[in-house]
């Protein structure tokens, strides 16, 4: 049992040790930052903050918003799966429409 209690009593100390290391390590680190705060500007977001009239003026902004709103109400799976699809049926009737008027002559 003796040699139990010796083997906490070492892993507190080492524990205290490396628990004090780290207030100090953080306390340098705040002072640091601190002297550093007022040298920062503050980056401006690169994002446009407004999207909306540059989004109308695509060719496409209906499409968009149909495919938005479908996200939302749908869920993203879903709504994905009924583009791809409405696609594919369109696609296959213009290539058949294609192909009948080729044969036609």
């Amino acid at each position: 049992m003796r040699d139990a209690e010796v083997k906490n009593m070492r892993y507190a100390d080492a524990q205290s040790i490396v628990l004090a290391r780290m207030a100090e390590t953080r306390a340098e680190f705040q002072a640091i930052s601190n002297e550093l705060a007022p040298a920062r500007t503050p980056r401006r977001s690169r994002v446009a903050t407004d999207v909306g009239p540059w989004l109308l003026r695509t060719p496409n902004a209906v499409l968009i918003a149909a495919l938005l709103v479908g996200v939302v109400v749908l869920g993203p799976k879903r709504a994905i799966r009924t583009a791809l699809q409405a696609g594919l049926s369109t696609w296959t009737t213009r290539t058949v429409a294609a192909l009948a008027d080729s044969i036609k002559y």
